[in-house]
């Protein structure tokens, strides 16, 4: 299951890095990039790129190191903050007077 679904995440961030060089080639044919800036913006693609394999690789070594107590601590904090996001965003009932 772990390694699909990292075979899965690398495919999707290969397609997303081609489509930004894809991008990125597009705007210097239109002029809409300077040539001076293609190789700073070729280092951000690539460096997001590079962070985004690596970020599910820590999280899931992090993970299977950890105790259940610490999965269940962990588990309880995202549910507590998804509450209290969706409870931020809901609209105050309106009431009679």
């Amino acid at each position: 299951m772990e390694t699909r679904l990292l075979s899965l995440w690398d495919g999707l961030v290969g397609s997303a890095a081609l489509i930004a060089i894809i991008a990125l080639a597009l705007c210097v044919m239109v002029s809409a990039v300077k040539l001076g800036d293609v190789p700073r913006h070729l280092g951000v693609i690539v460096g997001v790129v590079i962070l985004l394999l690596m970020l599910p690789a820590i999280i899931v070594s992090l993970w299977n190191s950890m105790t259940l107590g610490q999965h269940l601590g962990i588990a309880t904090i995202f549910i507590a903050i998804i509450l209290l996001i969706s409870a931020a965003h809901r609209k105050p009932r309106k009431t009679r007077h």
